[in-house]
């Protein structure tokens, strides 16, 4: 089966030419004159990657990198411009764009980059597109994600920023009855409060100023697949009753119509909320919340998974060592010490970031601590804790070092066992023995 090109570009003439150039390179090809339209026709067609002018109207290039970073799943984005300055090409490559190439464009060029784009997201996704980890947390994970999988039940997954739940979601849609249809992702917390009920149940033509044609929404376009609602904790609290009613019902209106559509989608939420907070707050209703919490999957921190650190290291420096074609840098005992002391609030986003920036900057040198981020090379708790203890009595020591460290590291309490050097059940068990509680610390 060929693969599919989506060519967006507001020249007739050459946009014609391109057209030619890539299906005689054994791709299939649809071609659109503007952004908006080029991003209409993606959301239909499917494409396997986007070549797309920059300078367009209406909608841009960027425009439709935009849309690529929100929906596309890794779809490869091509950029052709007559503007090629370095600082367009910057913007671009950090907006997502696979590749920049000025015009007028080199044919031969053009179909070597569309097939490294296509061969190479191949590969990433395979490589990258995967729940790692040998811990026991992770063990538990993927058990629990088969099990969902198995079922309509929806799932709700909740975790910090950063932990994998994206990952997690698509996990579930590929080993779930709706494997082979679309996955459709809607970010709640990005969406324009005034677009987002038309972003998930569509609407009709002329329904409201600017709906100048029908749209499908997300729910439609997922139909036969699976709706991944990411931070639906953000979701405004009057659109909620219809979204209930959506994933009751699996039946949606559109906006401006009396017609329900039928779907067949199965459900994936995710946030990074305390819905319990929300729900005492009434600002999040609860028959929604249980109906899309039938099951309940929580992605654990990076820093609780005890094992997995070393293994990530590993991987996101031989990952990237690959795509940028250098030399895989190694880490000095110093920097793998600090690795581990490190408590990576971003989670495995931003140890992937962070391993992204030591292979373009180390070259396959050593790298030692001067090369890290200043977040993570000059770490202030990492060294010895100087604790005042006014008593002699080894259980009030004991007590107020605990103290101390709980304090430090605002009650989390993986990061103070960690400081502390014992087990997370070793620091519950000296937490209940002396009685301290959250509030205790404050006083």
């Amino acid at each position: 089966m060929r693969k599919k090109i989506l060519l967006i570009e507001d020249d007739y003439r050459l946009r014609r030419i391109l057209q030619l150039v890539i299906e005689n390179g054994g791709y299939e090809v649809q071609n659109t004159a503007n952004g908006r339209e080029g991003i209409n026709t993606w959301r239909q067609w499917k494409p396997d990657a986007v070549v797309t002018d920059l300078k367009m109207n209406p909608g841009d290039g960027m425009a439709v990198l935009e849309f690529g970073k929100e929906y596309s799943n890794g779809i490869p984005i091509i950029i052709l411009t007559a503007f090629g300055t370095v600082e367009t090409a910057v913007e671009a490559m950090k907006n997502g764009a696979f590749d920049y190439l000025t015009k007028p464009v080199d044919n031969v060029e053009l179909l070597a980059v569309i097939t490294e784009a296509v061969h190479s997201t191949k590969a990433m996704t395979v490589k990258d597109d995967e729940l790692l980890g040998r811990s026991p947390q992770m063990d538990k994970i993927r058990k629990e994600i088969s099990l969902f999988a198995s079922t309509d039940s929806s799932v709700l997954i909740s975790g910090e920023s950063g932990t994998g739940k994206e990952l997690a979601a698509l996990t579930i849609h590929h080993q779930s009855a709706h494997g082979n249809g679309p996955f459709i992702r809607v970010n709640c917390a990005a969406i324009p409060r005034d677009l987002l009920e038309s972003e998930l149940f569509g609407h009709k033509k002329g329904s409201f100023t600017g709906a100048t044609a029908d749209r499908r929404g997300a729910f439609a376009e997922a139909d036969g697949g699976t709706l991944f609602l990411d931070e639906v904790g953000d979701l405004p609290l009057e659109l909620q009753p219809k979204l209930l009613h959506g994933v009751e019902e699996k039946s949606v209106t559109p906006v401006g119509s009396s017609t329900p559509l039928q779907i067949s989608v199965k459900i994936v939420s995710a946030s990074n909320r305390n819905f319990e907070k929300m729900l005492a707050e009434n600002s999040f209703r609860h028959d929604l919340y249980y109906r899309l919490n039938t099951v309940r999957l929580h992605m654990v921190p990076l820093r609780e998974r005890e094992g997995d650190l070393n293994l990530f290291l590993d991987f996101y420096l031989q990952l990237f060592s690959e795509k940028f074609d250098c030399p895989q840098p190694v880490l000095s005992a110093e920097t793998v010490k600090l690795l581990h002391q490190y408590p990576w609030p971003g989670n495995i986003r931003e140890m992937k970031n962070v391993m992204e920036r030591i292979v373009l900057t180390c070259e396959g040198e050593e790298v030692t601590p001067a090369r890290l981020p200043s977040s993570i090379s000059k770490q202030q708790w990492g060294g010895e804790r100087q604790v005042e203890v006014s008593s002699t009595d080894l259980r009030q020591q004991e007590e107020q070092l605990i103290m101390t460290v709980l304090r430090e590291c605002n009650w989390n309490q993986s990061q103070a066992a960690r400081d502390l050097g014992i087990s997370r059940n070793t620091l519950r068990y000296r937490i209940k023995k002396h009685g301290l509680s959250r509030s205790a610390l404050s006083l």
